[in-house]
């Protein structure tokens, strides 16, 4: 399947809110079991990631309004899309990565943006640390 036969709204979504595998393969757990509240470590035991690697994708998730957070220490996180468009557009894309795999992982890897920022990031300008001579 190419990237055209991908939906409208699949492709809206990815743009908008997936940036990479790591992050919609957590996105997709929690979507499969809404009763249940992950925490970071959770996540990284079911997912074969890095704790570090599963708080980040769960922050950005719930910063972007797909996750609910609860609790201190440890924080936990459940599945809860503010808008029923995000409601639908993730079933939607659910059924997709389970039907095509191959293109929504190809979908996300090509896209321009991902491309653009990764070649305007080689190019960030950082301040030196130390004041003397080169």
């Amino acid at each position: 399947m190419t990237e055209a036969a991908l939906t409208q709204r699949v492709q809206r979504f990815l743009m908008t809110h997936i940036d990479s595998i790591e992050k919609l393969e957590v996105l997709l757990l929690l979507r499969n079991v809404t009763e249940r509240e992950w925490t970071a470590s959770a996540v990284a035991l079911e997912l074969r990631i890095t704790e570090a690697s599963a708080a980040l994708r769960l922050e950005d998730l719930a910063g972007s309004r797909l996750l609910v957070r609860s609790g201190d220490s440890p924080v936990a996180y459940r599945y809860s899309p503010a808008s029923s468009d995000d409601v639908r557009s993730i079933a939607e894309l659910a059924t997709a990565y389970s039907e095509r795999r191959v293109s929504i992982i190809t979908f996300i890897f090509s896209r321009p943006q991902a491309r653009v920022q990764g070649f305007a990031d080689a190019f960030l300008l950082r301040k030196k640390t130390n004041e003397g001579p080169d």
